[in-house]
């Protein structure tokens, strides 16, 4: 009995000890966060898309950081939020009182450009709260309208587009034409507004870009008359606005031979609001931002506010499928990665 007493008191003490050490490590998150203050770094210009859902997440991340510091919103503008990335990577301290927010043109940029001064893999990824998805969309009186049928088309589609490298209108449209070999002219030079009044016109017959720019502009007007429709669409995941409309999405019809091509470039469109820390902050820190963005995404108040200010609608990925999800893209052959950095260099 008396050694079943000892043993028993022993497991007791172990097992207070370690509640105790956990409540001492989530304790000490706390007290360092407690009357500090927390920088969120944009990585673009005032009143951009990046920007604004940056201020929105601030305004409500502050109610899920253990210690409540004071969070204040800086810009450090540059094209595609290179300027941040480069100060987060070299120049904030490894704390986790600072953080980035930057977009999809991060990840182009630091895969074909020579003018960055930080590794993709090494940032300590905490969230994303906005997912882009790319369309093909079309005229309905085109005379080819499935992707067979544009293969083999007597008449090149004409798709308007802006310029060569841009994600949506010159990335995504190339793949696409060399993937299903598709009897397309891309005809770029065009400026965005201008691309739907063409359509409108018939000068050209199809186009891309982002699915919120498609949605919010006049070409939902012309889907919702019947006078285009949307042929495809290319991301990470399926757009949950697009279920109505039974729109194919891209990894379900790619030859099976492109798929790295996708695999390769879905990161930059489902990363298109990415907030980051430095590498190798604390773990414990690392974690407690991660679960405050997660928080704040599924906040109703965040959410109404970022579909009132932003006009989207909030989706996270995690920091830990972001690690993954980089990881994926930097490990393709290079047959693959010089592939798209040619596209994305325009050549």
């Amino acid at each position: 009995m008396p050694h079943r007493f000892t043993l028993s008191a022993a497991i007791l003490t172990l097992t207070l000890a370690a509640a105790a050490t956990d409540a001492s490590a989530q304790q000490s998150v706390a007290d360092f966060y407690k009357g500090k203050t927390f920088r969120v770094i944009v990585g673009s210009s005032e009143a951009s898309g990046v920007d604004i859902l940056a201020r929105v997440a601030s305004r409500h991340l502050g109610k899920y950081l253990e210690g409540k510091p004071t969070i204040i919103v800086q810009n450090m503008a540059q094209p595609e939020s290179i300027a941040a990335a480069n100060h987060i990577y070299n120049v904030a301290e490894k704390d986790g009182l600072t953080i980035g927010a930057g977009s999809s043109g991060l990840f182009s940029r630091a895969i074909s450009q020579p003018n960055i001064r930080f590794d993709l893999d090494k940032f300590t990824w905490v969230a994303n709260l906005y997912t882009a998805t790319v369309l093909y969309w079309m005229r309905t009186d085109f005379p080819c309208q499935t992707l067979d049928a544009l293969a083999k088309c007597p008449q090149p589609i004409k798709f308007g587009a802006t310029a060569k490298g841009s994600t949506g209108y010159g990335l995504v449209p190339e793949l696409l034409k060399d993937a299903f070999k598709l009897n397309m002219d891309i005809i770029y030079g065009y400026r965005n507004n201008d691309i739907e009044l063409a359509i409108e016109r018939n000068e050209v017959h199809a186009s891309g870009g982002d699915l919120i720019g498609f949605l919010g502009g006049r070409g939902k007007q012309l889907l919702d008359q019947g006078k285009v429709k949307i042929l495809l669409q290319v991301s990470g995941q399926k757009a949950p606005a697009l279920a109505p409309y039974n729109v194919p999405w891209v990894m379900d019809v790619i030859p099976e031979a492109q798929r790295p091509l996708f695999t390769m470039v879905n990161p930059i469109l489902d990363l298109a609001r990415s907030y980051f820390a430095p590498p190798n902050i604390p773990a414990d820190r690392a974690a407690m931002l991660r679960e405050a963005f997660a928080k704040t995404a599924v906040d109703p108040e965040f959410i109404a506010e970022t579909k009132k200010v932003a006009s989207i609608e909030p989706i996270l990925t995690r920091g830990e499928e972001m690690q993954r999800a980089v990881a994926a893209m930097l490990d393709q052959p290079p047959e693959v990665k010089n592939k798209i950095i040619g596209l994305l260099k325009g050549d």
